[in-house]
């Protein structure tokens, strides 16, 4: 286990795509081409991995095992933007509270946000086996792509998984801390233009789309509303779907295509991985989440994000705690795996 934590941290400074992924049985998978790169191909044997509003690209299943690091050049020196400031958090909700409140204009927008966390060198490895355990109900994956680095995720949110011509996604939106008792108004209507969107999109593809009733699901310190949502479609209608449904409302905003374009136009963060999408394919079936609870691995330090759905009605002091408190997820992973092992050569 050491040796190969200690490759795998190693592949983490060089300029390579790989994944490494917990399933639902409990047991580990790497997954990596012979040449370390990657195909435009989204679908097929191997790891998905696409960036928040780009298609996915395909890491081939080749390699189960990780390989020496140093046939792969080392990577590119790390440029990036400063991380948000509670300063530009605010100026971004007031004027994200200008449009939602325009009457005829959005209705959601989802606000995302960044933080460092200052920890000095790290062990991706550790930090993956660490969320793990601390996240079993999650989908955890340690991945890495020569443009975007090495990246951390415990996702809830499932995006796409099944065979054949039986599907299921999930409308996944609203958040609290863990508590009894009703969801409140402004949590409601936000699942349900998430619902909406989603069941309007699977629509176009097939009419037998069933979406259940919503339920309270955990995710650690907070919960969600959940819509589990299930479709009768042929697998080779799979990649054309995959270019629509993507981003969700709960990533991006409603009505879709013009939260798109706002983000667009006014970035909130450089998203990267970011509320993308990421999963394994096995002979043309895809299990797809969406990119949440995530962290970046840096030079010195990790960058965390997160984001949060405003509505007309949302306060900006507790959309910044929503944010705090999804970000607590991967702080608590770094709390356990910080060492000075991982990013030294």
């Amino acid at each position: 286990m050491r040796e190969r934590g200690e490759k795998i941290d190693a592949l983490t400074r060089r300029r390579c795509a790989f994944a490494l992924y917990r399933t639902s049985a409990g047991g580990d998978v790497f997954c990596m081409q012979a040449d370390g790169g990657m195909s435009p191909a989204g679908i097929g044997d191997g790891f998905t991995i696409a960036a928040y509003g780009e298609a996915g690209r395909l890491i081939a299943d080749e390699l189960h095992e990780p390989p020496e690091a140093e046939k792969f050049p080392p990577a590119a020196p790390t440029d990036i933007e400063e991380a948000t400031t509670r300063e530009a958090y605010h100026a971004a909700f007031e004027r994200a509270m200008k449009l939602l409140r325009t009457p005829g204009g959005l209705r959601k927008l989802v606000l995302a946000r960044t933080a460092d966390v200052f920890c000095g060198s790290v062990s991706p490895f550790r930090a993956y086996t660490a969320a793990c355990a601390a996240h079993p109900a999650a989908f955890t994956a340690l991945v890495q792509t020569p443009e975007h680095g090495a990246w951390l995720c415990s996702t809830p949110e499932l995006l796409l998984s099944g065979s054949g011509q039986q599907w299921h996604t999930m409308a996944l939106a609203g958040t609290r801390p863990v508590q009894s008792g009703p969801w409140d108004a402004k949590n409601r209507e936000e699942q349900e233009l998430v619902t909406r969107c989603i069941t309007e999109t699977l629509l176009r593809f097939t009419p037998r789309v069933q979406a259940l009733p919503p339920h309270t699901r955990n995710a650690g310190r907070i919960e969600h509303l959940c819509t589990p949502i299930s479709f009768e479609l042929a697998a080779e209608h799979i990649p054309a779907l995959l270019k629509q449904l993507p981003p969700t409302p709960a990533v991006c905003g409603y009505p879709r295509e013009q939260a798109a374009a706002t983000l667009a136009a006014h970035p909130d963060i450089d998203r990267r991985l970011y509320a993308g999408y990421l999963g394994p394919c096995r002979n043309g079936e895809p299990t797809l989440y969406v990119t949440l609870r995530c962290m970046q691995f840096l030079p010195d330090r990790c960058r965390l994000y997160a984001g949060g759905g405003l509505l007309a009605s949302s306060d900006e002091e507790t959309e910044w705690q929503e944010t705090e408190a999804k970000m607590h997820a991967m702080r608590a992973v770094m709390a356990v795996a910080a060492s000075p092992v991982g990013f030294r050569d």
